[in-house]
């Protein structure tokens, strides 16, 4: 089997799992001299196998990886196309396709369903009124891809985003004007797919100027929840000559995971 672009694989692989009742992720990929992906394998979920120094009766979530041998290896070829050269089928662990939705790598909302909850959300619709309708148009649970802890998700993923009442035009608008009445005043916003403000990062000449002095050690603390939007104000910082904390810099999160802290 071929497939024209490298999406269209993983989208493949996704319905495969789904049907097939068990969890998926990229295991590894390579590099050609071009640098982008030419050569990718998925894999399950429970591929594998996790030794720990650690008892599992201490574990609040004890390894699941149980040394799975299913996946599928994709290569890029010459004429433009992505071949699948190898295919495992086996498991080495028993799937359910009735619980398959519940993994993190086949839950999906399309363009649709994301608006649908916005608009009712803005409306003051509950949120399990939401669920209950989505379910009712999908005809069934077993016909949506997620649940409604996943729409609670994605709701208080979306009003933490900077954008309504203006605040995020009224932020840039700040911190323009603070640059302007300092040339080392420094800002960075980070805005997604849709413009909406994700991540901020700002630090002015005083804090600039420590860090040239201080900055050998930085801690970096997201324990801050004070603002409205329920976004981790984070405060770098540093220790002077004296032993005394000083600020580095400042910002804003939309969310205590990977992608916000890179």
């Amino acid at each position: 089997m071929c497939f024209s672009c490298l999406e269209k694989v993983k989208t493949y692989y996704q319905e495969y799992a789904l049907k097939k009742g068990f969890g998926w992720r990229i295991r590894s990929s390579k590099k050609g001299d071009d640098g982008e992906v030419n050569y990718l394998i998925l894999s399950c979920l429970r591929e594998g196998f996790n030794i720990s120094k650690i008892s599992c009766t201490l574990k609040t979530l004890p390894s699941r990886a149980k040394n799975c041998p299913a996946k599928i290896c994709i290569k890029l070829k010459q004429d433009g196309l992505w071949y699948i050269t190898q295919f495992e089928s086996n498991h080495s662990h028993e799937t359910n396709p009735t619980k398959a939705r519940s993994f993190k790598a086949n839950k999906k909302m399309d363009l649709h369903v994301r608006r649908t909850i916005q608009i009712n959300d803005d409306a003051g619709v509950r949120i399990n009124m939401t669920f209950q309708s989505l379910v009712k148009d999908a005809g069934g649970h077993e016909n949506i891809p997620f649940c409604e802890k996943d729409v609670r998700n994605y709701i208080n993923k979306e009003r933490r985003a900077i954008e309504k009442e203006g605040d995020g035009k009224t932020l840039i608008s700040y911190f323009c004007k603070m640059r302007e009445q300092n040339t080392y005043f420094f800002y960075d916003i980070d805005l997604d797919g849709d413009f909406h403000v994700r991540n901020v990062f700002w630090a002015d000449a005083r804090s600039r100027a420590a860090y040239e002095y201080f900055g050998d050690v930085v801690t970096f603390d997201t324990t801050y929840l004070t603002n409205k939007y329920d976004m981790p104000f984070v405060a770098f910082v540093g220790v002077n000559h004296h032993g005394q904390s000083t600020l580095l810099g400042c910002g804003l999160l939309s969310g205590e995971d990977t992608d916000s802290f890179v």
